[in-house]
């Protein structure tokens, strides 16, 4: 869209509210009255005809910039990364410089070599200059174009952030145009070099490649022992008090500069002076203390205790990296084939083997959806983080939790599917589930899925379920989802569990007496994992990445993964899936997973227990006008022997419910039941009659 005019968009204040953007440039908050010309839609080619451009933005992806330098052919590109939160103190200001060059140095590390190069010799040869904000807010996204030989000026204001997803259509997103208008320009490029030439560092950049993503604390720009100058670190808002500013700013930034502020060691934190007056100065002789202290840390790890896994994506330049390394998209197809051949040979494998519970079919149907969970995880960050704002976070479990029997393969499937998108089985040991140690992943794996076996029900009590519940994102823009397995001896889940979380439960298990068997199949298994590569997995994201194109934020994201996983199965194996992967929807499978549960309590309202009226029976239960009473008895401790935290809050009436007496909603419950409690024809007791024979 271009128009000729600058438009200020405030929602939400009540009467009163005073703006601030806490941005210095000598004016304040400007509004250029023009008049509207013109829009048309989005173009690459506002860019074209140009040599030179300077842009202020504080958010990038890696794949515009290539664009910018690549096809447009400017010789002078100078992009300037601010952030939207206020750096108030040295701590502020460290924090943000090692996230903004950390996702600056990642987003060119991770990519394919010839682009890598071409970026680092654009900045080698002095074509290419990024710079990161050192000490106040920049929340404006300037864009100025220049052709230093005809002298033709354009300047592009607005709200989208240099990134291919911003640029591309797929954001609602508006730039205002400026052409040869000289007012205008003075203006924007005033405020540009202002905020450049004063409160900017360089980033820095190796001459040949970028190895290592992430720098150190003494490596940040503004701690630079050569740099003479005193910093002064002004908090006081020039003059303006807390209540009389309004901060419009997106959090994440913001979150992780908090977080990265925390990890500072409290030895450096405690040389760096308290603001006196509102103010901070920042000298030489400071910038050299916390260098020297910073480098006698010394932190000392073994190889057994360093945990380097890490799984990253770059959704506008469509790469991936893992352990730090690119991670191609371009499988080798006839690999790619050999592993389908594998995964469904697999599957295959629960045929003829495994006995009870709902049956093998069902079983494969459900560890199919676990497949599709599975491989879409890395992806789940970004649908929650879209969901978080204007969805429902429910339908996007970041935790899968596999349980049943022991010997239903629950082990043996998650090795299997970790095997055939990263190479091996990563498993995290399960003394590691507690929840600091939770956290710490959120924060270091990334995209990387954490794997827990074995977990049992106390872990889950004391240590994970506040993580489940809470639908607050990390602090940082990555982050992982986990798969807890477990063995039967957990019963029961929490209402707010089950709704939170990917739900799988099978009693159907390979019989432990058959041995001869178990070690048949044992030797198939590894026989297939051998054979496994990770370009099944390859061809499945550069599938996923082309369809998320079209639609960014999927509202059934099963559908959406198990539609690609059946398709990219079929197309490989020239042949029509099985059954068991056949694309499933998200209700279809949120229908379900009540199941047990309904058995359960069909099983305590069965007729044989039903009393006229209570104390009849020592335990039954009775139909009370809208209510239905259950009697239990209680343990010297007060515990029910039926776990009622697996039952749906809403069929419980709290107030009623009182020792080994449990009042529910009859008409919730039989809603829930899909059965009338009463004597007629397809009443409950019909339905309890028909199972029982």
């Amino acid at each position: 869209m271009y128009v000729r005019s600058f438009i200020v968009t405030l929602s939400e204040l009540k009467p009163g509210d005073k703006i601030g953007f806490d941005i210095d440039d000598g004016t304040g908050l400007r509004v250029a009255r023009a008049r509207f010309e013109s829009e048309s839609k989005f173009a690459w080619s506002l860019f074209d005809g140009y040599d030179r451009i300077r842009i202020l933005t504080y958010s990038a992806g890696v794949g515009a910039i290539v664009r910018l330098l690549d096809r447009h052919g400017f010789s002078d590109f100078e992009c300037v990364f601010g952030c939207e939160s206020t750096l108030r103190t040295l701590k502020d200001i460290l924090a943000f410089q090692q996230i903004a060059i950390g996702d600056t140095r990642a987003a060119i590390k991770n990519l394919p070599d010839e682009r890598h190069a071409f970026i680092l010799n654009r900045v080698r040869e002095g074509q290419a200059r990024f710079r990161v904000l050192r000490k106040q807010i920049a929340h404006a996204k300037l864009y100025l174009l220049e052709d230093t030989v005809s002298g033709k000026k354009r300047a592009l204001i607005g709200s989208a952030n240099l990134s291919e997803t911003a640029f591309g259509g797929r954001q609602s997103e508006t730039l205002v145009c400026f052409d040869e208008d000289e007012s205008a320009w003075n203006h924007y490029l005033g405020m540009y070099e202002s905020i450049r030439d004063q409160a900017s560092d360089e980033i820095p950049l190796p001459p040949e490649r970028v190895e290592n993503a992430e720098i150190k604390l003494h490596e940040v720009p503004v701690l630079d022992p050569s740099d003479y100058s005193t910093l002064v670190v002004d908090s006081t808002e020039n003059g303006q008090q807390p209540g009389d500013v309004v901060h419009i700013n997106v959090p994440t930034q913001i979150e992780r500069i908090e977080k990265m502020k925390a990890a500072i060691p409290p030895v450096v934190a405690n040389i760096i002076p308290a603001p006196r007056n509102g103010k901070q100065h920042i000298t030489r002789d400071l910038r050299r203390r916390v260098v020297k202290e910073y480098s006698r840390i010394r932190v000392v790890q073994s190889e057994e205790e360093a945990d380097h896994r890490e799984l990253s994506i770059d959704r506008d330049a469509k790469a991936v990296s893992l352990f730090g390394e690119p991670f191609s998209l371009e499988p080798d197809l006839s690999a790619a084939r050999t592993d389908a051949k594998l995964l469904v040979e697999f599957f295959r494998n629960y045929e003829g083997t495994f006995e009870g519970g709902m049956g093998v079919e069902r079983l494969q149907r459900d560890y199919f959806i676990l497949w599709s969970w599975l491989y879409f995880s890395p992806f789940m960050c970004d649908m929650r983080t879209l969901a978080g704002h204007d969805g429902d976070v429910f339908r996007f479990p970041s935790f899968a939790i596999v349980y049943g029997k022991p010997s239903c393969g629950k082990s043996s499937l998650i090795d299997t599917l970790m095997t055939s998108m990263f190479g091996k089985a990563y498993n995290v040991d399960k003394r590691e589930f507690t929840k600091a140690r939770l956290r710490d992943i959120q924060h270091a794996y990334k995209r990387f899925p954490a794997v827990f076996d074995d977990i049992g029900k106390p872990a889950i009590r004391n240590h994970g379920e506040d993580i489940i519940k809470d639908e607050m994102p990390p602090l940082v823009a990555e982050y992982p989802c986990f798969v807890l397995s477990m063995n039967q001896e957990l019963k029961a889940f929490t209402d707010q569990i089950v709704k939170r979380s990917l739900m799988i439960y099978t009693t159907t298990a390979l019989p432990s007496y058959k041995e001869s068997l178990r070690h048949e199949l044992h030797l198939k298994i590894q026989e297939v994992r051998r054979g496994l590569s990770t370009h099944f997995y390859r061809e499945y994201l550069r599938r996923v990445f082309t369809r998320l194109e079209e639609d960014p934020k999927p509202d059934d994201w099963l559908e959406f993964s198990s539609t690609a996983l059946s398709e990219l199965i079929a197309d490989l194996l020239d042949d029509t899936p099985p059954n068991w992967c056949a694309p499933i929807r998200w209700n279809e499978y949120a229908d379900k997973r009540h199941e047990r549960v309904k058995t359960q309590v069909e099983h305590l309202l069965r007729p044989t227990t039903r009393m006229k009226k209570e104390g009849d029976l020592a335990t039954g239960w009775i139909l009370e006008d809208n209510k239905v009473i259950v009697i239990e008895q209680t343990d010297t401790f007060g515990r029910r022997e039926f776990d009622w935290e697996n039952v749906p809050s809403t069929l419980i009436d709290d107030n009623a419910s009182v020792g080994g007496r449990t009042v529910l909603n009859r008409r919730e419950l039989e809603e829930f039941l899909g059965a009338r409690l009463n004597r007629r024809r397809n009443g409950l007791f019909s339905k309890i009659k028909e199972r029982i024979g």
